[in-house]
């Protein structure tokens, strides 16, 4: 009787910590590629096109991940969302290149904006994922996002991969958020 509890409480510890470096490596690769198209926009390399078609298979990623405990509805939503951010950071990235600051600033806008919606997406779908945490999360990230191309765009590039640590390490703060809402949300997958 005990050894099969022990072995019931183990698996669900072995699930908990899958999904938590699921959400780990999903997020790393996010982060990863988004410095990879940067580099490749801000130096107009021949790879922009290839880089940017890794990095939105991201959001099917993170959609895949949401789809074990979430319907086909908001898992879509989700990808949409993921999508639209990226996108709107690739144009981010392009504008400024080119020095259209105008363009940036009204960019960044729609590009908040869409963090809103993440927020107000996941915390209608788990309590556990409070919107003003989620909001604040996002925010952070593409404040350093924004900073990172930045320093890139000055020459500062001591400057940006230091941006790029703390980016990071930002995004495994949202990852370990994103399983341990889940786990929350979810208990009986996880026992």
């Amino acid at each position: 009787m005990i050894s099969n509890l022990i072995r019931q409480r183990m698996a669900g510890y072995i699930r908990q910590a899958e999904l938590m470096g699921d959400w780990r490596n999903v997020w790393s690769r996010h982060v990863w590629w988004t410095r990879e198209v940067m580099i490749a926009i801000l130096n107009g390399l021949p790879s922009t096109q290839s880089s940017v078609n890794k990095l939105l298979k991201n959001p099917i990623e993170m959609g895949n991940l949401f789809s074990d405990f979430y319907g086909d509805r908001t898992v879509k939503r989700i990808e949409e969302l993921f999508t639209q951010h990226l996108k709107l950071g690739g144009d981010i990235m392009t504008a400024a290149k080119s020095g259209d600051m105008a363009r940036v600033e009204e960019l960044t806008k729609q590009w908040y904006a869409n963090a809103d919606d993440i927020a107000k997406t996941l915390s209608s779908v788990n309590p556990h994922m409070r919107y003003e945490t989620v909001k604040e999360m996002m925010y952070e990230h593409l404040r350093l996002t924004l900073l990172e191309v930045s320093s890139y765009l000055k020459g500062d590039y001591d400057q940006s991969i230091q941006v790029f640590d703390q980016i990071q390490a930002e995004a495994q703060k949202m990852a370990d958020y994103f399983a341990q809402s889940t786990i929350a949300q979810f208990p009986d997958r996880f026992r």
